[in-house]
């Protein structure tokens, strides 16, 4: 097995679906791309340095955790090399071969349900939610017309890799904020071209750009006669069945029908709708949004159904799904229940930072000192002998829980699982 980097990280898993991200690009290599194949084998388990321990092909560390309850936070690798995304307690990232990509689903428990091929061009990807279930969103090569390659994008279910909807054509690459899509900008320099957001459910169009509203306005745009600088609609973002768009100056919450939620002018944001297209929007949980660069102390945490600014001035959001609450990183930890209603807070000390939250708990990355553990229900200190904070004790602190009690830890570009076996 390949040597893996053990460092503590803190990095939103959702920070993968905002970076800029590629679309099937021509000069890649052409391999033939296969729909979902189940797997159904064991990731390998993965034995830190110094453990004592070595690492093992995955099938005899499961049966030894199956009759050891101090084993039921055992640690496997699959082999990812970006990060990976989770809804509903499966995981999703890639693996590198020479020629291609292969895609790797793998559940709570460390078992790889299925795998799909990809051109190596092909590394756009996301996980996003459905009411029917969270979906894998991959990206492909469609007929070549004019000496380049069409992009396309299918839906299939995270847990099986059954296909729901696709090959649907899309502009260009993959923009991040949710599923959008946006053509190359003019000369490949500058802002992308206008952008076209899918119905994670069906693959349909939930809103697109014209072919004239390729330039932001401020930036060298034109505008039609008699129609202000900003006036058409614009997309920002698509999570879920939420999708955010501005008009003139105003940021506008629609929900898959088309049928309006809610209108805020983007000044109470601090920003213009110019600005607010090109922030990246993280989403947290399946009504919320968390609004701001990654790394700045700035960001709004925003409710999709209503439009509320649920916190401000943080620099980081979660939502632990187990207590069904939202935490936020301020000056103070503050947890709220879904509606928005402040529910506990809590100082924040200094050298201390949020890492993960998920399972009924928050994993803070002690500078020196190692992971330590709130509740997030009410911010009370966690039982420190609980199966995933032993774990940490030894890999570090994760950088992603899910409500199943699995967590990725390690480098987040090429992380391993702590699994859950309950």
């Amino acid at each position: 097995m390949r040597p893996r980097p053990i460092a503590s990280a803190i990095l939103p898993l959702a920070l993968a679906a905002l970076l800029p991200l590629s679309a099937c690009s021509a000069l890649g290599q052409e391999t033939q791309s296969s729909e979902p194949k189940a797997a159904g084998s064991q990731a390998p388990s993965f034995e830190p340095s110094g453990s004592g321990a070595g690492a093992d092909t995955g099938a005899g560390s499961a049966a030894q955790g199956a009759g050891n309850e101090s084993a039921a936070a055992a640690t496997v690798d699959p082999g990812w090399d970006a990060p990976a995304q989770e809804a509903g307690g499966t995981f999703l990232s890639m693996h590198e071969n020479d020629d291609s990509l292969e895609y790797r689903a793998v559940d709570s428990s460390g078992e790889i349900l299925w795998t799909a091929q990809r051109s190596r061009a092909c590394s756009a990807h996301l996980v996003t939610t459905t009411a029917d279930g969270p979906i894998a969103v991959l990206m492909d090569q469609g007929p070549t017309t004019e000496d380049s390659l069409t992009s396309t994008a299918s839906g299939y279910d995270l847990q099986t890799g059954q296909k729901r909807w696709g090959p649907v054509e899309t502009p260009g690459a993959m923009l991040g904020n949710g599923l959008v899509f946006a053509s190359a900008p003019k000369d490949f320099i500058g802002t992308g071209g206008p952008r076209t957001a899918l119905n994670p459910a069906t693959g349909a169009v939930a809103a697109a750009e014209d072919e004239d509203e390729d330039e932001v306005p401020g930036e060298g745009g034109t505008e039609s006669p008699g129609e202000s600088d900003d006036s058409r609609p614009r997309v920002i973002a698509m999570f879920g069945e939420h999708l955010v768009r501005s008009q003139g100056s105003d940021l506008v919450g629609e929900d898959l029908d088309g049928d309006r939620l809610w209108t805020r002018a983007a000044v109470d944001f601090g920003m213009s709708a110019a600005e607010a297209r090109e922030i990246p929007w993280e989403p947290i949980g399946t009504s919320h949004a968390l609004l701001g660069d990654a790394g700045s102390e700035e960001r709004t945490l925003v409710d999709l159904d209503s439009g509320a600014s649920v916190d401000s001035d943080i620099s980081g959001a979660w939502f632990d799904s187990a207590s069904n609450t939202l935490v936020t990183a301020g000056s103070d930890l503050q947890g709220f229940n879904s509606d928005g209603t402040e529910r506990w807070k809590s100082p924040l000390p200094e050298n201390i930072e949020v890492a993960g939250v998920g399972a009924g708990l928050i994993v803070f990355d002690s500078a020196g000192d190692g992971a330590t553990a709130r509740s997030a229900r009410d911010g009370s200190q966690a039982d420190s002998d609980a199966p995933l904070l032993r774990t940490i004790k030894t890999l570090g602190a994760p950088h992603h829980i899910a409500e199943s009690g699995a967590a990725l830890v390690g480098d987040p570009q090429t992380p391993l699982l702590i699994t859950s076996r309950s």
